[in-house]
């Protein structure tokens, strides 16, 4: 890491920790959440990436204080009113890093929870990205993508090139979701319904993806957003709870329990 993401990271540590702090000491609601994780590495690169040895801490306390459940399980919930177990939790991972094949598939297998790859179809193809991201690894090749599906993962999209969709064009906006989720589907011989917007804030996102991301078909969509999910969401602006490299154990059991949801009006600003 650079002397400035360092900085950061503390920064976001010291305050994450704060606001865990003064959160309410019992359990907020009891609606399922959805973890955002970014990357896995011996040596992250940044405070959005964990290393191997926290991911594997925090499946166990998943499996052992919470209910794992796939995400597909909660859209269900959200949509058909499909039962789901007390206090059910859906792990995602944005981006699609190789090291998410390698580290993080192993470790949720030993834990025997499922997980959610939202991938950047266009990177794996080989094409150029956004200029507003910057990729710190490698990321997953079709074949990788392929064998995490194999592995019982579900595959989302995360666009084609990972804009700003709300600074984009109505037609670029739409060429990004829309042709996203048919490559996905041509190259996984099954329909993707699943999308997470890149970057994932209300200053990214606006209502107008909300609409095209219905439009081009999918079922759901999520942000970046702490937060539980309740009937009462927009599905095409579902909340997750990020997970970063910074976090104490002591902020992510916080998470889990809804007593870091204050960090939304951070979020928000």
């Amino acid at each position: 890491m650079t002397v400035k993401s360092l900085a950061r990271g503390l920064t976001k540590r010291v305050l994450r920790d704060a606001v865990a702090t003064l959160g309410p000491l019992q359990l907020v609601d009891d609606g399922p959440r959805i973890l955002c994780y970014h990357g896995v590495s011996n040596d992250p690169p940044d405070e959005w990436s964990v290393t191997p040895a926290q991911l594997s801490e925090q499946m166990k306390i998943i499996a052992g204080e919470g209910s794992p459940v796939s995400l597909p399980q909660i859209v269900s919930w959200l949509l058909d009113g499909t039962p789901l177990p007390e206090r059910a939790i859906a792990v995602t991972f944005d981006d699609g890093y190789q090291d998410v094949y390698r580290y993080a598939a192993p470790i949720l297998a030993q834990h025997r929870v499922s997980a959610t790859a939202f991938v950047i179809s266009g990177l794996c193809d080989g094409l150029a990205r956004d200029v507003s991201y910057q990729p710190s690894r490698p990321m997953l090749s079709w074949d990788e993508v392929r064998a995490l599906g194999q592995l019982g993962w579900t595959i989302g999209s995360h666009t084609l090139s990972h804009p700003i969709l709300s600074q984009q064009s109505d037609d670029d906006s739409r060429r990004e979701l829309v042709d996203s989720r048919r490559r996905l589907t041509q190259m996984l011989g099954h329909e993707v319904t699943l999308l997470a917007y890149p970057y994932g804030t209300r200053r990214t996102v606006s209502s107008r993806e909300h609409r095209l991301a219905k439009a081009a078909g999918y079922q759901a969509a999520f942000l970046d957003a702490i937060g539980s999910v309740s009937r009462r969401c927009d599905r095409f602006a579902l909340p997750r709870c990020k997970v970063l490299g910074t976090d104490s154990l002591r902020v992510f059991r916080s998470s889990l329990r809804g007593q870091l949801d204050l960090w939304r009006r951070v979020e928000d600003r």
